[in-house]
């Protein structure tokens, strides 16, 4: 082999290497940015030096990545594949572009900053990661001013968790969204007295399920019956009971919304008494 053989080889190596260090400083300093914003320090240096401005408003997305439902490998295994997941999540921030979007994430999820007002493509967003890493990613967001990034990131967080906490479905909730189960999920008195609301229906399990189904298919008493595979005269006379022992008439929409706003209070309690439930 000649030595003019061997260049093309040789140049293609060196692109290639130029190209990681290419990747691998956008990465650090996309990283240095987001450590500075999520810990509330002034990021404006760090922008400047590398051509960056900072948004006025973010919308801080918590993320969450699960393991895919059919995954029953090694550790080892495991690993790889949530690397795997991971790299398609970032590939596909990066192939979008999405307005200098800074993320910090790990192999279970983590935090992503958008320049806000960018909220309706979130959903979009959401959609594609979720598409990219094969898994259903559920996501909260908040939008708040670059300077209260780090406040934002603990809320997203904690929606977040409230969402696992309810079993909501995977997908986007906004803090708009969760306002209701933000507030109701607070610690003080309120919540006290919704806590134990439903305590007379403990020692009925059909009154419980029957209240739970009810309430999720929207008060439909036919949608129920044949749910729990009974008469609808057997939902009316059910739901009778639980008005009686509660006090609260789950036809009445005052009634509907204390039993709703308790049966949340309720659960959202419970996986924190037996977070395996």
């Amino acid at each position: 082999m000649t030595t003019m053989d061997s260049i093309p080889s040789t140049v293609t190596v060196t692109r290639n290497e130029r190209t990681c260090a290419s990747i691998a400083h956008e990465h650090e300093m996309m990283s240095a940015i987001m450590t500075a914003l999520l810990e509330g320090r002034n990021a404006s240096a760090v922008l400047r030096l590398n051509g960056m401005t900072i948004a006025d408003w973010y919308s801080v997305l918590a993320v969450d990545i699960p393991m895919h439902p059919e995954e029953r490998q090694t550790p080892l295994e495991l690993q790889q594949a949530a690397r795997t997941r991971l790299d398609r999540v970032h590939a596909e921030l990066t192939r979008h572009g999405r307005q200098h979007a800074l993320s910090m994430l790990g192999s279970r999820g983590g935090t992503i900053l958008v320049p806000a007002p960018h909220t309706p493509e979130l959903f979009t967003l959401t959609a594609r990661l979720s598409a990219s890493a094969e898994v259903p990613i559920t996501a909260t967001a908040v939008n708040v001013p670059h300077h209260e990034v780090p406040a934002g990131a603990d809320r997203a967080h904690e929606l977040l968790d409230i969402v696992h906490r309810l079993r909501y479905a995977p997908g986007l909730y906004r803090s708009q969204d969760l306002a209701l189960e933000y507030q109701l999920t607070r610690p003080g008195p309120a919540n006290d007295e919704l806590a134990v609301l439903l305590d007379p229906l403990d020692q009925f399990p059909d009154l419980m399920q029957t209240l739970r189904l009810h309430l999720a298919n929207k008060n439909n008493r036919q949608r129920t019956a044949r749910a729990l595979h009974v008469h609808a005269n057997t939902i009316d006379y059910r739901l009778k009971r639980i008005k009686q022992l509660t006090g609260f008439d789950p036809g009445e929409p005052g009634g509907n919304w204390y039993l709703q706003s308790a049966l949340l209070v309720r659960t959202y309690r419970a996986t924190i008494a037996n977070p395996r439930s």
